[in-house]
């Protein structure tokens, strides 16, 4: 294999999420994967390098899309108190209800789709960390490292947070016999801290040699801003929260950005790569550019551009809002934020719901456009730190410090200023702002955990009437179980506690 390269060939090892194998020569001109290779005498060009990187963030949109958008809003809304299930697909329905067990397929594809991309990104990494292409000079070698090793911390942070400890993987398997395949494949999982301590090393890396903010007109390629922003989103996530690394890093990214005008700018796909985006996942649509579209299965069936009009139903979508989201929006006269996020249509006839009349029923409308598929989805953006950084400040005790911030995001959609006395009443406001801001984000589910709220709030739900749902949310539900099928490929590997 001296002078020929892996191309979307790789055998993925579920249970380990490595890169093997090779089946096809290298394509010049990837569509979907970049270049991959596991022979360390080879040296990649310049061009290939560019090639291997450009393939990870086509890879993580296009062919890990449930992954990476789908089930985003699932893992972060569903799960929480935002969503229920909708839909009839019983992998989600036992997820919004806490009854999942090893066997449920969402569980199962995303561990296998996260460790799939950490693959091709372990390989990107010592391809170009090997290169002796002079065409690559160090600068640009280690911006598509920091690249790299950014995406592989994002997915990791996504893994630890759902399921604890899992295996590290950090370089491609020794792919050269049966044997050194399968030993360095199979690897058990790692403790919490060794992997957020890998985090935090790809993070170190990225925010140090990635580019600058606003070097590039996509936010979609890595940043230094983007590592800003997931330092302090892993620091305030970590055992034991850094408090003064969240602050620090927070600010780093806020002056680095701005608020766009108008809430509805952020959704009405005209504004993409925006100033307050951080890392937003740009997606040109169907027809045009890279034809990559995003559908999120969510939202109502369409918009008609003709008579500019919604249109609903056809059949139950999935994550439908819930009572209880809609009511904290309506009891704050937040009519911005709830109608820019939800749209409620009259689906009479259409089906049934135990949640809501369906002479007036709620879908997600964030993601409004999916005839064509432009859809941007934001991975991290300014309010989200802003609002981070004013839980550092009540942390430090500097309450009228995090009003002013939250005073700042409600002033962009016409709502009056909070106070509060106190930190746990400061820290109600936050929580209930970002709620608000950033639903269907993917982020709710991951708050109620870093701040030890997920079993208090959710057990507390009532639907529409005022009845309990009934949650039960012992400790081991608070992560995901590991996948039966995972264990079944790889002996090494221990089911979280309780399942």
């Amino acid at each position: 294999m001296k002078n020929k390269f892996l191309y979307n060939a790789s055998v993925i090892v579920m249970a380990a999420g490595v890169m093997s194998s090779c089946s096809k020569l290298l394509d010049k001109n990837p569509t979907t994967q970049g270049i991959y290779s596991t022979d360390t005498s080879v040296s990649i060009s310049a061009a290939d390098a560019e090639a291997s990187v450009a393939g990870l963030y086509r890879y993580y949109k296009a062919d890990n899309l449930e992954w990476s958008v789908f089930d985003k809003i699932t893992n972060g809304d569903v799960i929480s108190d935002n969503c229920y299930a909708g839909g009839d697909n019983a992998d989600n329905i036992t997820l919004d209800k806490f009854t999942a067990n090893s066997l449920n397929g969402n569980v199962n594809r995303d561990f296998a789709d996260a460790y799939s991309f950490i693959g091709r990104a372990n390989v990107t990494i010592q391809n170009v960390s090997r290169s002796k292409d002079a065409a690559l000079n160090e600068t640009r070698r280690r911006q598509i490292l920091a690249e790299a090793m950014f995406m592989r911390a994002f997915n990791y942070f996504d893994l630890v947070r759902l399921y604890g400890g899992v295996p590290l993987k950090l370089v491609p398997s020794d792919n050269s016999t049966a044997e050194t395949l399968i030993e360095t494949s199979l690897k058990p999982r790692s403790g919490v801290d060794s992997v957020y301590e890998a985090i935090l090393n790809d993070l170190w890396y990225a925010k140090d040699n990635a580019q600058d903010v606003g070097a590039t007109s996509s936010k979609y390629i890595v940043s230094k801003g983007a590592a800003w922003a997931t330092l302090a989103k892993v620091y305030s996530s970590m055992p034991t929260p850094n408090w003064d690394s969240v602050s620090y890093y927070c600010d780093k990214v806020i002056p680095s950005y701005t608020l766009l005008s108008d809430y509805n700018f952020l959704w009405d796909n005209a504004h993409k790569s925006n100033s307050e985006a951080i890392w937003e996942m740009v997606f040109d649509g169907y027809d045009t550019g890279d034809k990559v579209g995003n559908w999120v299965p969510s939202i109502f069936v369409g918009y008609d551009d003709a008579t500019k009009q919604f249109i609903g139903g056809g059949w139950k979508k999935f994550s439908t809002p819930t009572n209880d989201l809609v009511k904290l929006f309506v009891n704050d006269g937040d009519s911005v934020r709830l109608h820019a996020s939800i749209t409620f249509l009259n689906v009479t006839g259409q089906f049934n719901d135990s949640y809501w009349a369906v002479s007036r029923y709620p879908f997600i409308t964030k993601y409004n456009d999916p005839n064509h598929g432009t859809n941007d989805f934001y991975m991290l953006r300014l309010p989200e730190i802003m609002l981070l950084k004013a839980e550092a400040l009540v942390h430090k005790g500097d309450i009228a410090g995090a009003m002013n911030l939250v005073k700042t995001l409600r002033a962009r959609v016409g709502l009056a200023a909070k106070t509060a006395t106190t930190a746990d009443q400061a820290n109600q406001v936050i929580a209930d702002e970002r709620r608000q801001e950033l639903a269907f984000e993917g982020i709710r589910w991951f708050d109620l955990l870093r701040t030890g709220k997920a079993q208090e709030v959710m057990q507390a739900q009532k639907d529409g009437n005022g009845t309990s749902l009934g949650y039960s949310v012992p400790d081991y539900r608070l992560l995901m179980p590991i996948p039966q099928q995972q264990i079944d490929l790889n002996p090494k590997l221990v089911q979280n506690p309780g399942y």
